[in-house]
């Protein structure tokens, strides 16, 4: 039996080895994420959470500052081999944080503490593992239009999607979430749902599933 998370990574498991392959999906450890303390905020706060190169779409986020309301703070972590020129790029904006790279729990509790993760990445995302641990933790997502991402993300109901590269709908979807209390509280109770659906827990009960009908 083989298995891939996506209809995404079983075409691409198949062309490039062959064979059959049966869909699933990561798991998140629900309790993990949704127990965890959250970080302190003064006001409306973003978080990207990602490794610093041009395939994960931070310039874009970055490139949608403008289109942001004044008082918005983004939180940025991780490093990588652009952070450098990243940082430069928008040196004199006191609302950007750069946080480097931080462990599991200041993770855990940003992610709680956020009002909204920006997933912006541009393309090669068979999973969104960080949307769905944002959706445990209780928190809206905006995210690209990825095959990968609204696996997980359905647009409208767990998240809103929008064109990759697209500053100004990044900038836009992001402010919707921000000022539209109702909307945010939808998608936290669509997410924490998917979350749940998501879970361990229903991860090994298909697993037990397959497994039984292969006997």
């Amino acid at each position: 039996m083989r298995t891939a998370v996506s209809a995404d990574a079983v075409e691409l498991a198949s062309s490039h080895l062959g064979g059959t392959y049966l869909q699933t999906f990561n798991g998140v450890e629900v309790g993990r994420f949704a127990k965890a303390t959250p970080w302190p905020t003064e006001g409306p706060t973003i978080l990207f959470v990602g490794r610093h190169e041009e395939r994960k779409g931070l310039a874009v986020l970055l490139s949608a500052l403008p289109h942001l309301p004044a008082d918005a703070v983004v939180w940025v972590a991780g490093d990588g081999p652009d952070s450098a020129a990243l940082r430069r790029s928008v040196a004199d904006d006191p609302r950007v944080v750069w946080l480097g790279r931080i462990d599991d729990e200041e993770r855990n509790r940003r992610l709680r503490g956020a009002d909204v993760l920006c997933a912006p990445s541009l393309r090669g995302e068979s999973f969104g593992v960080v949307l769905l641990e944002a959706m445990a933790a209780g928190t809206p997502v905006v995210a690209s239009d990825l095959p990968g991402y609204a696996n997980v993300a359905r647009p409208g109901r767990e998240g809103l999607l929008v064109p990759p590269g697209d500053g100004t709908a990044l900038g836009g979807a992001l402010s919707r979430v921000l000022g539209d209390r109702a909307l945010a509280r939808d998608l936290v109770e669509a997410g924490t749902a998917r979350a749940d659906e998501l879970s361990m827990d229903s991860l090994a009960a298909r697993y037990l599933e397959l497994y039984r009908e292969l006997r």
